[in-house]
């Protein structure tokens, strides 16, 4: 997904405006610098989308008075043509906002703390807070934004649509990752209907986004007539990936992810099992209609985006 920075506005330009959000133009986190636009178009607040070389080509002046969130701070800096410049540039913002969705015990969050921007605090967009595990490696301030609906997924429909006609009983979707062709094996060693779909891809160079070839209306399609989306662990630290869970359910499916690891926290996240087994038994005994009712809750329960937003924001 390629966001062309330069021309993503909302409100009323940086000179009004007083928010901004600088993240790589093709690479990065392109699905939280998507999911945060919108967020803040729905709390009616300016903000302007810039790509690191853009905000180095902006007048020093046009910052003095911006909050400035950075997605995918390292590439930002790799990718901006001029280091420095695009460092004093960042440097020149009334605040700075690390934006993120790593998980916080990862070699990659460390990284991103570390990239020579003088961040004042984290923002982490997601379904779990990490403090704990930010508070081990920063003396940042941290602010968890829970991942909740926008408004063009509003109202975020109780029932499922047409549930007799989801003839599809699973699919396995991601990264032709170890992890994910373990789970296919494990789907069929269990003999979970074998009408089930596989669809493992090459990762794309996000892992914060869905792994659902954005805008493919194919693939849509197939999530409308399926009744559970299925994933597995795919990071060397436990994480859930919140980005994975809105539009599948949007579609219809209930999103369930494997992971051992994971599920043993004791995480308040629907949809989490420790092996095939455990979704098996879970779809014996709830069934699907109930699975989904109990993840849409849980995705709508803390309000939308742009109010957990407006709350971090009021805090910095």
């Amino acid at each position: 997904m390629e966001l062309h920075p330069e021309a993503c506005y909302l409100g009323s330009g940086m000179q009004m405006g007083t928010f901004a959000i600088v993240c790589p133009p093709t690479v990065g986190d392109l699905e939280l610098v998507s999911r945060l636009s919108k967020g803040f178009e729905d709390a009616s607040l300016g903000l302007a989308v810039h790509s690191p070389s853009g905000l180095c080509a902006l007048d020093q002046e046009d910052l003095r008075n911006t909050t400035l969130l950075v997605a995918s701070p390292g590439q930002c800096v790799a990718t901006s043509g001029d280091q420095e410049a695009f460092l004093s540039q960042v440097a020149r913002a009334r605040r700075r906002i690390l934006a993120t969705v790593a998980p916080a015990d990862s070699p990659g969050y460390k990284w991103r703390l570390r990239t020579g921007i003088d961040f004042d605090t984290v923002f982490d967009v997601g379904f779990v807070s990490q403090r704990e595990g930010h508070e081990e490696v920063s003396d940042l301030p941290y602010h968890f934004v829970f991942n909740g609906p926008i408004k063009d997924e509003e109202p975020v429909p109780e029932e499922p649509s047409h549930p007799e006609e989801r003839t599809i009983p699973w699919v396995l979707m991601g990264p032709r990752s170890d992890a994910n062709k373990n789970l296919l094996a494990q789907l069929f060693e269990h003999e979970i209907d074998r009408s089930g779909l596989c669809l493992l891809q090459s990762r794309t160079k996000s892992r914060a986004g869905v792994e659902l070839l954005p805008g493919s209306r194919g693939l849509l399609a197939v999530l409308s007539k399926a009744r559970y989306y299925l994933w597995g662990a795919d990071r060397d630290v436990p994480y859930y990936e919140s980005f994975r869970f809105s539009e599948p359910l949007l579609a219809g499916t209930v999103p369930c992810k494997v992971d051992p690891d994971l599920a043993s926290q004791g995480l308040d996240i629907p949809g989490l099992y420790a092996s095939v087994a455990a979704f098996q038994a879970a779809v014996r005994e709830e069934g699907y209609l109930a699975m989904y009712r109990r993840a849409r809750d849980f995705y709508v329960s803390r309000g939308r985006l742009a109010d957990q937003l407006s709350g971090a924001l009021s805090l910095v």
